[in-house]
């Protein structure tokens, strides 16, 4: 499943194709550039047919003429010319490529795809591994093998945070960015094109080396979803924070779906759901992943999701209860013993409540706020704390440490600082916090997510991934009485219901089942009934009944199968579905239900399987949620009842996704509690 990346990475033997002093300093020599200033970490050949001799060095016309085999081919050429290239190396026992030319195919040419081909043949046929193309190199910090066409990455320091980056611009001024915040590297790709290794080739790599302790990646695209997730399942295994920043959501999972399930469950939805399971960490920007790398820094977990903070501005306190509501983020509630500790410590009039305001006076005395922090964090209802801190730009700016580094002492538990805005950080910023002991994140809202990170990986941990079940289901029970009894079996019940072939047939079912009653058509081609006027609601007798179904068999025509008679439930519609995803496998997907699901589009997206734990956290997480508790006069929905259906729907589903393409339940009506949930419809999709 995954290629090896160690002759890309970790080459001793490496050769130049096309190395030129033609242009000046061009990428050739830049490359030679770092390696000599790194004093030749591996030996170096040079290779272009035109020349005898170069920068002091023989130059060999083809790797026939090279001495030794070499481990990794620099293609620093035309791309019309890389094929040919590669396929000489490829001929004398080269392992690995990195092509640096872009025209392969990325913008749908002929010629392009043709070279782009012409290299995977090499790939497939001879075992070469390639890297790239239209990428800028790749960087090993602790081998200083600098493969980037540039001498500024001379100064990036080495540590245990991996990069993989699809982008090559952006690769190498994040990493400089990076190293200005305090970060420090062990691998850095610039996978570009990844026309062979890709990205989960490049994250198994970083997780089995011992010095990678986090991997942050800029993804445009998955190339393979399943080798991916195995990737990202053995990066939780290890321990090892893996954290995305994802470009491109994407609405082609929507236009091709047929069910209001495909619908919803978009490309990205997906991706992020795939992120849940596994405890891949997603930031919406640059920043944020820096600012995330820097929080997993200090090698402490959260053991719960409680999160306390203390500071000394009135207005920044504001502002955080602003955007941990919007981010979820749980405020822990001071005890009684805490609060009683703090009110006479901070300044007078103030509340001893979370987040913390201690004021302007008790914030500027050192010895005092880091009692209050200790105090804070000793707090058993306290699981993470954040301390405002800033940096300072000079070395003659003496800011005190002791409030940090006392905390730190004082607790197992996870600190972070926190400055109100960006700011430029010097050497002697850097150095401060290296002497605090604890990351200082930039920015308000980045603060909350940083820590969030943290309280969200922690419980990943907790809750490793269950693998998917072998389906064990037969054809046989997706049809009719037995397709019932299997929905009983699962928990997932449905209303009185009569399936009749006329109207008439259709009024004395009604009045067997007991008025008011609903009628469906049951037609071939109607996949939302409500599309061809095939619903009718509340009808009170069998004359009303056999109007209704008259009138849609005029309008079903041909395609008339019968009728679906079925008592009348009210209550809160909910739609949940599964389905499989053509890149991510099993998936569901939960929201208000009824025809405004895909106008509303709150809903949740979860890989399966699905326990009734993990469905009660996807109902919680709705927009609409408050609908699920006492509204208006309304008693509480009976949220464990849609719960149990939701599990049994994703067990049943995983039992007979040989068969199924998708299943959905649109309504699930929620009855008020304790009465339970009743599945109105349900719309199994075969696969043929």
């Amino acid at each position: 499943m995954f290629r090896p990346v160690e002759s890309l990475l970790r080459p001793k033997v490496i050769a130049i194709i096309g190395a030129t002093d033609r242009g000046g300093d061009g990428w050739s020599k830049s490359i030679y550039d770092n390696l000599a200033f790194c004093d030749f970490p591996a030996r170096v050949y040079l290779i272009n047919p035109g020349r005898q001799e170069l920068w002091g060095q023989k130059v060999y016309p083809g790797f026939g003429d090279v001495p030794e085999p070499v481990d990794l081919a620099l293609t620093i050429i035309p791309a019309p010319h890389v094929p040919a290239a590669l396929a000489d190396g490829a001929a004398h026992g080269l392992k690995c490529a990195l092509i640096y030319a872009a025209r392969f195919g990325e913008g749908g040419d002929p010629e392009g795809r043709a070279r782009a081909e012409a290299v995977e043949a090499l790939c497939r046929d001879k075992g070469l591994r390639v890297s790239g193309p239209n990428c800028m190199g790749s960087i090993a910090l602790r081998e200083r093998l600098l493969l980037y066409p540039a001498p500024r990455v001379r100064t990036l320091p080495a540590g245990d945070v991996g990069i993989v980056f699809q982008s090559g611009g952006t690769f190498q001024f994040w990493l400089q960015q990076a190293a200005t915040r305090g970060l420090a590297f062990s691998y850095a790709v610039s996978s570009g094109n990844e026309i062979d290794l890709d990205l989960a080739d490049y994250v198994n790599f970083l997780v089995e080396d011992e010095a990678t302790r986090i991997i942050a990646c800029m993804v445009e695209g998955v190339r393979r979803p399943e080798a991916f997730m195995a990737a990202a399942a053995k990066a939780l295994a290890a321990k090892k924070p893996l954290l995305v920043l994802k470009l491109g959501a994407s609405a082609r999972g929507r236009a091709a779906a047929a069910s209001h399930t495909g619908a919803l469950a978009g490309d990205d939805a997906v991706f992020d759901a795939v992120c849940r399971k596994y405890g891949v960490l997603r930031c919406p920007t640059l920043d944020d992943l820096i600012e995330g790398c820097l929080a997993f820094g200090q090698g402490r977990l959260p053991k719960g999701r409680r999160i306390a903070i203390a500071g000394f501005s009135g207005g920044a306190k504001g502002l955080l209860l602003d955007y941990a509501s919007e981010q979820g983020a749980e405020l822990a509630a001071f005890s009684p013993e805490t609060a009683a500790a703090l009110g006479p410590r901070i300044d007078p009039g103030l509340p001893p409540e979370n987040p913390l305001d201690v004021g302007a006076t008790t914030g500027v005395q050192a010895q005092k706020f880091s009692e209050i922090c200790r105090i804070i964090v000793a707090d058993p209802n306290v699981d993470l704390f954040v301390i405002q801190g800033q940096l300072p730009m000079t070395a003659e700016e003496r800011y005190p440490l002791a409030p940090f580094t006392d905390v730190m002492a004082a607790t197992d538990k996870p600190v972070i600082a926190y400055g109100r805005t960006a700011q430029n950080v010097t050497e002697a910023g850097r150095a401060f916090q290296q002497k605090a002991g604890i990351p200082f994140i930039q920015g308000l809202p980045e603060t909350l997510r940083a820590a969030q990170h943290l309280v969200r990986y922690a419980e990943a941990l907790r809750t490793r991934p269950a693998p998917l079940p072998m389906p064990a289901g037969s054809a046989a029970a997706l049809a009719g009485a037995a397709f019932a009894r299997l929905l009983a079996e699962h928990g997932i019940t449905l209303p009185r219901s009569e399936e009749a072939a006329t109207p008439a047939d259709a009024g004395d079912a009604a009045a067997r089942i007991g008025f008011p009653v609903a009628v469906k058509i049951l037609a071939h081609q109607a996949l939302h009934k409500t599309e061809i006027g095939g619903v009718a609601l509340h009808l009170g007798t069998k004359e009303a009944v056999r109007a209704a179904a008259q009138a849609m068999a005029a309008r079903g025509g041909s395609g008339t199968a019968g009728f679906l008679v079925q008592e009348m439930v009210d209550g809160l519609e909910l739609m949940i579905g599964v389905r499989e995803d053509a890149q991510y496998g099993p998936v569901m997907v939960a929201g208000l239900g009824g025809v405004a699901v895909e106008v509303l589009n709150d809903v949740a997206v979860r890989l399966l399987p699905v326990d009734e734990a993990v469905a009660a956290e996807m109902l919680a997480s709705l927009k609409s949620a408050p609908l699920l508790g006492a509204f208006r006069g309304r008693p509480p929905r009976d949220v464990a009842a849609a719960a149990r259906a939701m599990a049994g729907l994703s067990r049943l589903f995983l039992d007979h996704r040989r068969f199924l393409s998708d299943l959905e339940i649109n309504p699930l009506i929620v009855l008020a509690l304790g009465e339970g949930a009743r599945a109105v419809d349900v719309r199994p999709v075969r696969r043929d």
